[in-house]
């Protein structure tokens, strides 16, 4: 094969373009593909340009039909450097003549030293771009709490245990730099099921290296490892010389996913328990309903009544009856306002005859107690949002523990504020006082706070009870308490009940 002077000065011309091309471009990949073109032209044949040492190589292809895998197994190779460095492959698809290669490569020569100036270029911003996006990935992979870690088993060597030191408190440089340093920080009794996970995944077991274990940090304390490797490179043998993998703190996972089971748990028991309590309420009302009517009977039965004694013992059985009723109803009551079955209505109540309707029902239980009741002025127009029954059932309770927990000849103060959109009925006892540490054990079911043996019946629902109706309207209970002296003097405690104000639109201007 002969070539023409004009074809040596088309290469000339074509390799002084692609650089020109590229200077004004920045884009090495824009002119690989015109000296592709251009050496196809010249060569009279296909042509593909690779890169080597990029992962994945990248192609560019000249001439019609051309196919980079095709002319890689059927072609012929120049391989092209770069300052001593080998960048890329030439391949020429070969032609059913024979030809001079060395006479044609050297006609290409302007635009093979081209390519092979291009693809050094193409290498640097590929290089370029590889490392700031794997820089970019492990910042993102570090900010997330995990980091990662490579082990060259031949050596022992853990490259970028400094990242894992750095998660666990350590400072730089001062756990060492091998396996063997990180293991002396896995907890003693995790220690062999995190070796017996890697041999797994080191025979092929598993696909995947995973185990969860403790490491002591800096500060003493163990931390949670979530870990998972894979064996990249083995041996001649099948034997594992290295291994990729990340670390992840995952003592907040592992607490979070504790709690939730927990409040699983819980929830699983609070509901059994309710279900409990509202069967059991059902239950034990039908026959004390019944031992109610009859006693009821006996009581007013005036063709054969009963003889005084008898009527005094009737008497303490109906008062009993009653007692155990009013501890059924509040049992059903916690019960369905526990499972968010119970039905709270939402009215505008007047306060005044709220509380005067309440003074006449606690009245008298205040006088059989020797105890002195205070009642508010109430500011005229006093309205508050709230389910008219439950209210009274909250405020009777709050009112008749005030009574049944306070001291001889004490009193007890009602009083009524507004606070901000809000109202505050307050309810203030001179009894002996709540110490401060049992406090938060208020309002918790069947808790008497050390009273169970007292003179006063009762088995500590009420409080709770009140609490969980309160909230259902909307509102809160608030307590503050002063323990009494030594000589019962001094203290006392006072409830207050904060519910909204009512909304009431103003009324229309008469015509």
């Amino acid at each position: 094969m002969t070539t023409a002077p004009a074809d040596l000065e088309f290469v000339w011309r074509e390799a002084q373009a692609a650089l020109l091309d590229h200077l004004r471009r920045q884009d090495p990949s824009h002119a690989l593909r015109r000296v592709a073109r251009s050496l196809a032209q010249a060569a009279g044949r296909p042509v593909a340009l690779v890169t080597v040492g990029a992962q994945p190589a990248a192609c560019w292809l000249g001439g019609a039909g051309a196919q980079c895998e095709a002319l890689r197994a059927g072609g012929w190779c120049k391989p092209l450097s770069c300052g001593g460095q080998a960048v890329g492959e030439l391949w020429l698809a070969p032609l059913p003549a024979p030809v001079d290669r060395q006479a044609l490569l050297r006609v290409l020569h302007p635009l093979i030293e081209t390519a092979a100036e291009l693809l050094a270029a193409e290498l640097a911003q590929h290089a370029q771009r590889s490392s700031a996006s794997l820089a970019l990935v492990q910042a993102a992979i570090r900010e997330a709490g995990t980091y990662v870690w490579e082990w060259d088993l031949r050596t022992d060597v853990l490259g970028d245990i400094d990242e894992g030191a750095l998660m666990l408190g350590y400072a730089p440089d001062a756990l060492g730099h091998t396996q063997a340093d990180w293991d002396r920080l896995i907890h003693p009794d995790d220690a062999e099921p995190a070796e017996a996970a890697y041999q797994a995944h080191a025979r092929g077991e598993v696909p995947l290296y995973q185990c969860r274990y403790r490491a002591r940090a800096a500060d003493g304390s163990w931390r949670w490892i979530e870990e998972r490797g894979r064996v990249v490179e083995r041996d001649a043998q099948g034997r594992p010389v290295r291994m990729l993998g990340t670390q992840t703190d995952a003592t907040l996972l592992l607490a979070l996913e504790e709690a939730r089971q927990e409040r699983a748990l819980a929830q699983a028991a609070n509901a059994a328990k309710t279900e409990f309590l509202s069967r059991v309420s059902h239950e034990l009302r039908t026959p004390l309903h019944a031992v109610l009517s009859f006693t009821e009977l006996m009581a007013t039965d005036t063709e054969q009544p009963l003889p005084a004694a008898q009527q005094r013992r009737l008497a303490h059985v109906q008062q009993a009856g009653q007692h155990l009723q009013a501890l059924i109803d509040d049992l059903l009551d916690l019960s369905l306002v526990e499972a968010g079955r119970l039905q709270v209505r939402s009215e505008v109540l007047a306060l005044a005859p709220l509380l005067a309707g309440l003074q006449a029902l606690v009245q008298p239980q205040a006088e059989a107690a020797g105890i002195r009741m205070h009642w508010p002025a109430v500011p005229e127009g006093a309205q508050l949002q709230a389910d008219a029954r439950r209210l009274r059932q909250v405020l009777l309770n709050l009112l008749g523990n005030a009574i049944k927990y306070n001291r001889p000849q004490g009193q007890v103060t009602v009083g009524v504020s507004r606070d901000g959109g809000d109202w505050s009925i307050a309810v203030a006892d001179s009894g002996l006082g709540i110490a401060p540490e049992r406090m938060t054990e208020l309002f918790q079911p069947f808790n008497r706070l050390g009273r169970e043996r007292g003179p006063v019946a009762g088995v500590g629902l009420g409080l709770a009870l009140s609490q969980l109706l309160v909230q259902a309207m909307g509102g809160r209970i608030e307590v503050q308490s002063t323990l009494a002296d030594a000589q019962g003097q001094g203290g006392g405690t006072t409830f207050r009940l904060i519910l909204p104000a009512a909304s009431v639109p103003p009324e229309s201007p008469a015509p």
